[in-house]
């Protein structure tokens, strides 16, 4: 006599069955990919921050990503139809808002894990060379939520479209959406999940308005079409359009700079090397070029005993000298030393005083002999200004360290023609 036995299964048994089968691994590896690569492309456009790097990610992980995400949830919510079982499931037990959530669930959670596996890349690869702050967790927030909901709009229009060409054509007409709506400059690109502001991170209202409009979008589709009361998919609609006009109202007060982006970073001794907070990890790179400054001032009276990264200012304390990086910066390195040591032996030598020593005649030999020892020759010397350098060159260490304060001393005031050349 055979004796059949039935198999029972956990109520958690088709949610694992429908997250290891299907099109959604494939869909989170192609996005994983197509993200990645990009990335792997503007690499070095990634900041030594966390507001430029997940930027970044943003802009290619949503506008890359999220097109994937949706037509992989379109393709996904039309399987049933396509293989004509949909009477069979209408006859199971379950309801369809519980059938369609299970059958939902992997155009959810797989586009999320494909996003997440670069990102994490991203965020890992910035975490050595940041010098200050955090990843903003509202930004990450709002980037799992909008391809979780992106999957889940797919899904709906999968559900709902009964042209197999639905799921090809989703993915363009999102891409076209979500590009369009970034580049436009009205309150309207606040809405695109794609949305971000340089050297800004958002708020948390943002992140949280942001996510509710995105996932009250997908709610409402999904209850649209499954539930049995239809009319509850208002709820989350109206949600969705609340928080899309406090958005579209907030817009740019919902984005702010960083303090300690801004704030002073200070190295110890003497001169004081000081750079912005963002470029914190830069800070030994800027002192060993302070460093060839100061030796070829070395006891010199009035050198400069700081040098702080800010805006160029005719005002700056005396013996203080106010530069910005130049060459930029990439992984905590400068990237062109020389150009900011020029920068800083003009700085050190001069200042754009405009007009005020447009009629100096002593001025040009003066402080091309000074430039000449900082190891700057200006283009095109005349005959009278390498003459000057050479004497100056020819000087004894005390002359000269003598003759470098008295000019340095004239610096500040715009008036170098009380000094004679050497």
């Amino acid at each position: 006599m055979t004796v059949l036995t039935l198999r029972q299964h956990s109520p958690a048994f088709p949610v694992r069955a429908e997250l290891r089968h299907g099109l959604g691994p494939w869909a989170a590896a192609v996005i994983a990919t197509t993200v990645a690569f990009n990335l792997f492309v503007q690499r070095y456009r990634l900041g030594d921050n966390w507001i430029d790097s997940q930027q970044m990610l943003r802009h290619f992980g949503v506008l890359t990503g999220g097109p994937v995400a949706l037509a992989a949830g379109c393709w996904h919510g039309g399987r049933e139809r396509r293989c004509g079982t949909g009477d069979l499931f209408a006859s199971a037990a379950r309801t369809p808002l519980v059938r369609a959530l299970a059958a939902c669930l992997p155009a959810v959670l797989w586009p999320v894990c494909g996003y997440l596996l670069p990102a994490a890349a991203t965020l890992g690869a910035t975490w050595p060379y940041v010098g200050y702050g955090h990843p903003s967790l509202a930004m990450l927030g709002q980037d799992i939520v909008t391809f979780g909901a992106l999957g889940a709009l797919g899904f709906a229009a999968g559900r709902a479209l009964r042209w197999r060409m639905s799921a090809p054509l989703l993915g363009p007409v999102g891409y076209v959406v979500l590009g369009f709506t970034q580049i436009t400059d009205g309150p309207v690109r606040w809405l695109t999940p794609a949305a971000y502001s340089l050297a800004e991170s958002p708020a948390w209202a943002s992140g949280l308005l942001s996510a509710a409009w995105m996932a009250g979008l997908a709610v409402s589709a999904v209850l649209a079409g499954h539930a049995r009361r239809r009319a509850i998919a208002v709820v989350p609609l109206l949600a969705a359009a609340a928080a899309a006009a406090l958005l579209c109202r907030g817009g740019d007060d919902l984005w702010r700079p960083e303090r300690a982006a801004s704030a002073q970073v200070c190295s110890s001794g003497t001169p004081v090397v000081c750079v912005r907070g963002e470029h914190a990890s830069a800070l030994p790179a800027v002192k060993a070029v302070v460093a060839r400054i100061d030796a070829r001032l070395d006891g010199v009276p009035g050198a400069p005993v700081r040098y702080r990264e800010s805006a160029a200012s005719e005002s700056a304390p005396p013996q203080e000298v106010r530069f910005q990086l130049s060459g930029g910066l990439f992984r905590s390195q400068l990237g062109d030393s020389d150009m900011l040591y020029r920068d800083l032996a003009y700085f050190v030598t001069s200042r754009d005083c405009g007009a005020r020593n447009a009629h100096q005649p002593g001025q040009p030999a003066a402080e091309h002999a000074a430039l000449s020892w900082m190891g700057v020759e200006p283009p095109m010397p005349a005959g009278a200004e390498t003459q000057a350098a050479d004497r100056l060159r020819a000087m004894p260490a005390e002359q000269r360290r003598a003759w470098l304060g008295r000019y340095l001393d004239t610096v500040p005031s715009c008036d170098t023609s009380r000094i004679e050349a050497p």
